[in-house]
């Protein structure tokens, strides 16, 4: 790390030290803020702040020890760490994209949980690349194939690749720059791989990765422990479509979207709806809600004391983020600060022209999931 970068590094730390945590709080982590914006204070300080109310949100801190493994997801949405490079401190991950059943993935799993075990699996990464920060001493990134063998041209993917696939990217990088060194798209389709030109991705991977680190089918000598040149104990790769009895279904905790508050919100615009937990209330408080929309909504949630405050003037809970639509009704369970005024900002600040309806319904629990008045 140069001059420049430590004194950077150093401003960012100062100027988070409210929100940053033991840890989070490294060198390399916040040098990655820094490059990832150009080295602009401003920019990089509203960003990074931003990212740590995230993750006090998500408490993406603990989330490898908190949050269990989505079995679908597991199963059917294949991407994998697959371990150190063998080269200059760097990561492989494989992602088999094009084997990704991603009209089943929309059908059976809730947006939440969907990104929930996205972050999850960064947070994994994140801890390979500060563990191996800590052993050389020196930044790490990622070699990241993205194979799409076995991907079918489908006029119904479309909207998926431009909906909540690209949000989930878009999240991915806002949350988590400088991660990627090289990404390797392989196995394209014809039209693709046209537009890219052609190349000889293999060796191109073997000047990234030792041969002995890359599995064998990617072009590396690496098996498992049977012998797989795919590295299946390591990787999850499905050669099914999901199961459409796995499909979601509306039952008390995702109830159909009929059964939902109905708000229609102009192009631009946002709708702010207020809720309050009175101050008798002294156990754990959670918020639940339920969430479905057929396109990109923003949705943000602030805590204070009085239901007259601008949101301005309240603490931010949920950073305002876009989210995609998903054809699922969505379940969220968080726990609160306790007792209070709650706002959530519903959004279309994006659209020019479109309004959004959206649904939802908002409710307040206890530890024993009894719902709360408000």
């Amino acid at each position: 790390m140069n001059q420049r970068e430590r004194e950077f590094v150093d401003f960012l730390r100062h100027e988070c030290k409210d929100l940053l945590t033991e840890y989070y709080d490294t060198d390399f982590n916040l040098l990655r803020w820094a490059q990832g914006h150009g080295f602009d204070k401003e920019e990089a300080v509203a960003e990074l702040r931003r990212h740590l109310r995230f993750r006090q949100y998500y408490d993406l801190d603990n989330i490898l020890t908190n949050v269990k493994d989505h079995p679908i997801l597991k199963k059917y949405f294949p991407i994998g760490l697959v371990g150190e490079t063998g080269k200059d401190n760097q990561l492989l991950v494989i992602e088999c994209a094009g084997r990704i059943d991603l009209m089943g993935i929309l059908k059976s799993v809730h947006l939440s949980d969907f990104l929930i075990q996205r972050f999850k699996f960064q947070e994994k990464m994140l801890a390979a690349m500060n563990e191996m920060e800590r052993k050389h001493g020196t930044q790490c990134s990622v070699i990241y194939i993205l194979d799409l063998e076995g991907l079918k041209f489908d006029p119904t993917l479309l909207n998926v690749v431009t909906g909540p696939y690209r949000i989930l990217w878009a999240s991915v990088y806002t949350a988590y720059p400088e991660w990627i060194n090289t990404l390797f798209l392989i196995n394209a389709v014809v039209y693709v791989t046209d537009l890219e030109g052609t190349s000889d991705w293999k060796s191109a991977v073997q000047k990234h990765a030792h041969i002995d680190n890359i599995p064998k089918h990617w072009g590396g000598n690496l098996v498992d422990k049977n012998g797989d040149g795919m590295c299946r104990d390591i990787l999850n790769i499905p050669f099914d479509s999901i199961p459409q009895e796995l499909y979601w279904t509306p039952n008390d905790e995702t109830p159909a979207v009929n059964d939902l508050v109905c708000t229609n919100i102009g192009a631009g615009k946002s709708a702010v709806f207020t809720y309050i937990v009175d101050t008798s209330v002294t156990e754990p408080v959670y918020i639940v809600i339920n969430r479905y929309c057929d396109r990109t909504f923003g949705m943000g949630i602030w805590h204070g004391n009085d239901e007259n405050s601008e949101l301005e003037e309240m603490k931010e809970l949920a950073p305002d983020f876009d989210y995609p639509g998903m054809p699922t009704v969505d379940y969220l369970r968080l726990r609160m600060p306790g007792s209070g005024v709650y706002k959530i900002k519903w959004g279309n600040e994006q659209a020019w022209i479109r309004s959004l309806t959206l649904y939802h319904r908002v409710r307040f629990q206890n530890e024993q999931r009894r719902t709360s008045s408000t």
